[in-house]
């Protein structure tokens, strides 16, 4: 039997079959994951002696074990390498190969290699709108320094530094950074309001870069997710917001009276995008498409479950885009507030020494 096709790393999305050709009894095939056999299964040859094993990528993705989304940053997810055996007992020969598979669940086309993978700020967007205040998430692998190139407003004109924003040790280790306004321009000594722009990026070839915008939104809201990657990445909505509660009721007659026994409230966000890009709109596809997204409150991060979405889009050049979807709180009890206590008025503060004449 001969490697017709086997890679030793891949896209989950894009690993693609395990050929093995001049083939002329069965074959067994076994995957092994961490010292225990996850599958074992038989193949025979078809009529040009050759055996394709499908779907290693896809089984890839029930192993793969993504971080908890965090304000902070830090390590996230990690790849999955499998040991393959591939066995042929009529011919007394046999395979044994290490495979590691990435997480990547959307299909770039052959666009995005593992080595390239190891360079790229890992979000399908190269540029990205921000403003002042708002929380921004870019995950990298490790293994590499990454590098920030921020452009300010001077006294009399504009400033561009670079500087080395951070060192991520770990190969295959996804690495989240806090790269907010805020923090780069604490990083920097600058004030927030002056940033123009910054990029990041390991390569040269391969920047993210973040826009400041000076414009003020009426409304912003952000949400943490898991991206493509099995990353963490973050989007602001700001286009409207509106809570619709509904109540589901279960009665019983008692008395002659007909009594409210039971009530469950469901509280239904229904939110708008805002004016999206067509980079925003690969961006907003990630998170509508994944299984962990947490906003950002008052009190933190809280849980969220997407109930549906009304996504379109055109490749008209004159029309405007926008993507609303709805969402609610994924615990239980749907019933949130908080409480802020309504304080006499008072010219001076409550340690004002009253005894002053």
């Amino acid at each position: 039997m001969v490697e017709t096709r086997f890679p030793e790393s891949g896209l989950s999305a894009e690993y693609g079959d395990i050929v093995i050709s001049e083939v002329s009894s069965e074959l067994l095939i076994s995957v092994n994951y961490l010292g225990n056999w996850v599958l074992s299964e038989k193949y025979f040859p078809d009529s040009a002696g050759k055996v394709a094993f499908k779907n290693l990528g896809k089984l890839a993705e029930d192993y793969f074990q993504p971080g908890s989304l965090s304000l902070t940053g830090g390590v996230f997810a990690l790849p999955v390498t499998f040991l393959v055996s591939v066995d042929c007992d009529a011919e007394q020969e046999s395979i044994l190969k290490n495979v590691t598979i990435y997480p990547c669940v959307v299909d770039f086309s052959g666009t995005v290699d593992v080595a390239l993978l190891a360079q790229i700020p890992l979000s399908r967007a190269t540029q990205k709108v921000t403003a002042q205040g708002r929380k921004e998430f870019i995950s990298f692998y490790g293994d590499t320094t990454i590098t920030l190139y921020v452009v300010y407003r001077g006294v009399d004109r504009d400033i561009a530094e670079t500087v080395e924003f951070a060192t991520l040790a770990n190969p295959d280790t996804i690495y989240t950074l806090d790269v907010s306004p805020a923090v780069i321009a604490a990083f920097i000594g600058q004030a927030e309001s002056a940033l123009v722009y910054y990029n990041l990026y390991s390569s040269a070839d391969s920047i993210i870069r973040f826009f400041v915008s000076t414009r003020l939104w009426q409304f912003e809201k952000t949400l943490l997710f898991v991206n493509c990657f099995g990353a963490q990445e973050s989007f602001t909505c700001t286009g409207d917001e509106n809570e619709e509660r509904q109540w589901t009721r279960e009665y019983g007659n008692f008395n002659d009276r007909k009594i409210n026994y039971k009530r469950e409230l469901e509280n239904a966000i229904k939110i708008n995008t805002g004016y999206l890009v067509n980079q925003d709109i690969e961006v907003v596809e990630d998170l509508l498409n994944s299984d962990s997204i947490y906003m950002i409150d008052e009190a933190g991060l809280q849980e969220v479950t997407v109930l549906n979405e009304e996504f379109s889009d055109t490749s008209r050049k004159d029309e405007v885009k926008s993507v609303t979807f709805t969402y609610r709180l994924a615990q239980h009890n749907q019933f949130k507030s908080r409480y802020q206590a309504f304080r006499k008025p008072r010219v001076f503060t409550p340690d004002f020494d009253t005894s002053f004449e």
